[in-house]
């Protein structure tokens, strides 16, 4: 038997958006033809706002679960880092919407990201175990660094030097596929 189609919930900011991309080049997109290439049906939905912290996430997450994901790629951290907010803010935020998430039972894969160095030594040390520490608490999967797929390479990157332009999309999104794929295998286990 076939299993259904997976509605795939990608959540985030404007590297899950696109920012800078045509449609058809963001994640989400390029993800739902990477697994379809693998012989797996599904949808992927973005949910990604340009800009986002983890508190407009939480602001927004009625919108995610109204679409009935089976399973949520959860992408913020980003614009959180930019700002500096306190490190301790971002984590009570992040619990907050990963609890709700998972109080609808919703497989997560938390995806990390690292502070930028201009941010400074001891803020980054605050900062960049903020993910693992999550994933270790919630018992997550986690991708440690989206900004290792394309960061800091100038062909996977936009002219701003932060973004991915397409083939930089396409190197996360090929990096991420296993992590996304060995989730999916767990809910349609369930199934």
């Amino acid at each position: 038997m076939t299993p259904p189609p997976v509605r795939i919930a990608c959540f985030g900011d404007s590297l899950t958006e696109g920012y800078g991309l045509d449609p058809d080049e963001a994640f989400p997109v390029v993800l739902e033809r990477m697994l379809a290439e693998e012989g797996v049906q599904n949808t992927c939905l973005n949910f990604g706002v340009s800009g986002d912290t983890f508190e407009d996430g939480l602001a927004r997450i009625d919108t995610v679960l109204q679409a009935a994901p089976d399973v949520v790629i959860l992408e913020f951290g980003a614009n959180d880092s930019f700002m500096a907010y306190p490190v301790a803010q971002i984590k009570t935020t992040a619990k907050q919407l990963i609890e709700r998430l998972q109080g609808y039972s919703l497989p997560i894969l938390l995806v990390g990201i690292t502070a930028p160095p201009d941010m400074g030594d001891a803020y980054k040390q605050k900062f960049d175990p903020i993910f693992s520490t999550l994933a270790r608490q919630y018992n997550l999967p986690l991708f440690p660094d989206i900004l290792e797929t394309y960061f800091g390479d100038s062909s996977l990157t936009l002219l701003d030097g932060m973004h991915p332009n397409a083939q930089g999309v396409e190197a996360f999104a090929h990096a991420v596929l296993p992590h996304v794929q060995k989730l999916i295998n767990t809910v349609q286990a369930r199934i």
